[in-house]
């Protein structure tokens, strides 16, 4: 089955339904599958006339949130070709090295895509498509270096969709508010799979926390698909203005940990919500879910996915010895297929049908999952190593804190002295010797953060997360506040 099928398939049953509300809350009316279906058909037209002996053509797409853009990637799906995703926020220079790269037989901007699509001939018949057939190129977020290239074939979607129908649950009956961006494989996957479920998806322009807020008040939205960065705003602007989400029945978050005051927050707001926050990655997809209703421990990352196998392993590549932590390894029918160019070894690795992007991690008695860090973050300091998310984990439960980002500077003595940023809760503070006590009481002493700053404004990637480098390279500059 071709992986757009269940979009085809919705579209057809209801061709009136709601499938995209776009803009803030009261822009314009909906568009309904129909219209979505015959804007992806004539994409696919075009797209289909670009094979050539039997190749997938690549199609680059730099656009913004909007209906071009699913209508694009969708047809692409469709006619059998491979979408390359292109960040609007790179640099010209950035966006021209992907292109030397990818090579695509076809490149559209938001400036020619809604033309492109128009001139396409009615009519056309998606083929038949091998699920072996590659179709998405994306980029990792580049936490070992610039970001890499991987790419996906259309069975590794469709096993996905089929294992989050499982967990999630979302059906023709939901709305789904997406409020990041589409090129990013979060906001991407919550948006093709609300199409595919037949839901309606809201899509905003941009992160609009308030306006996100006031849909979630009162647009009936049963589903959330958001990074804790964006949760955060959403809930800052819903406390400001006294909102609550009644329709509110699920919070499907990734990107990084959850602190426990995110959840306090939320269950407040909408006590009826379930949280499902997964832990996964570009080139591995889903590895494993934290529902709140299932009793994880709060500083584990829940069980294995629906359809995904774990093995922690030693540095030698053998499995791990029960309860010892090691690298976590995933079999399932989700994983990518590797990177576009070669790479330096470091991040996604297979080898007989697993998988790895480095992470350290071990598993308690329970089956649950605990991440430590990864490889390419793990900080020496003083000869003994320290994974930042550790130390982050034990930050996020103090209730002074509210979000801690963690890193190595450079040391004469330490080699790398472990160092913090942290942004208060509400209107609690600690000094530094109160949060390195918390830390003493509950970590090995050296793990403990012998450098400690603050921040006013929580500096974000593209994608949503926390800009980490650039933290760093502010507070070796001296631009954050230290607490003595």
């Amino acid at each position: 089955m071709s992986l757009c099928q269940p979009f085809l398939d919705a579209a057809s049953r209801r061709p009136s339904h709601p499938a995209l509300v776009l803009g803030g809350l009261l822009d314009g009316a909906p568009i309904t599958y129909g219209v979505l279906r015959e804007m992806a058909l004539r994409a696919g037209a075009g797209v289909a006339a670009l094979v050539t002996d039997g190749e997938p053509p690549r199609v680059a797409l730099r656009l913004g949130n909007g209906p071009e853009f699913l209508a694009l990637f969708l047809g692409t799906v469709a006619a059998g070709g491979v979408v390359a995703l292109l960040d609007p926020k790179w640099s010209e220079g950035q966006s021209e090295a992907a292109l030397d790269t990818l090579r695509p037989a076809l490149r559209l901007t938001d400036e020619t895509a809604v033309g492109w699509i128009a001139a396409q001939p009615a009519g056309w018949v998606p083929p038949p498509v091998d699920p072996a057939t590659p179709f998405l190129i994306g980029f990792t977020s580049g936490t070992t270096g610039r970001p890499k290239a991987f790419i996906r074939d259309q069975g590794s979607w469709l096993a996905t969709l089929e294992a989050s129908r499982v967990e999630f649950g979302i059906g023709p009956a939901d709305v789904v508010l997406v409020p990041g961006p589409l090129v990013h494989g979060l906001g991407l996957y919550g948006a093709f799979e609300g199409l595919s479920s037949g839901a309606t998806v809201h899509v905003q322009p941009k992160f609009d926390a308030a306006d996100a807020a006031r849909r979630l008040a009162g647009a009936g939205v049963t589903t959330l698909v958001v990074v804790p960065t964006m949760l955060v705003g959403i809930l800052d602007a819903a406390e400001r203005h006294a909102l609550r989400f009644p329709d509110l029945r699920r919070v499907v978050c990734s990107g990084a940990k959850l602190a426990p005051a995110v959840h306090e927050r939320l269950t407040a707001l909408c006590p009826e919500a379930a949280v499902l926050e997964y832990y996964g990655a570009s080139e591995l997809s889903f590895v494993s879910l934290r529902a709140s209703r299932e009793g994880a421990p709060a500083d584990s990352v829940g069980r294995p996915f629906h359809g995904v196998e774990l093995e922690l392993r030693d540095d030698d590549g053998r499995p791990a010895a029960a309860g010892s932590p090691g690298t976590v390894w995933v079999r399932s029918r989700m994983l990518s297929g590797g990177y576009v160019e070669a790479t330096d070894g470091a991040g996604y690795r297979k080898r007989d049908g697993w998988g790895t992007v480095g992470d350290y991690g071990w598993i308690d008695a329970e089956g649950w999952l605990r991440l430590v860090g990864r490889a390419g973050d793990m900080l020496i300091s003083g000869g003994l190593n320290v994974y930042p998310a550790e130390v982050e984990a034990t930050l996020r439960a103090c209730p002074a804190v509210a979000e801690a980002v963690v890193f190595g500077l450079p040391d004469p003595y330490w080699g790398d002295a472990v160092s913090a940023v942290v942004w208060w809760r509400g209107g609690k503070r600690a000094s530094a010797a109160e949060l390195r006590s918390w830390c003493h009481g509950r970590l090995e002493g050296y793990k403990a953060p012998r450098r400690i700053f603050t921040a006013d404004a929580m500096p974000l990637t593209g994608s949503g997360k926390i800009a980490r480098a650039d933290l760093r390279d502010r507070a070796r500059a001296g631009g954050l506040e230290e607490l003595a």
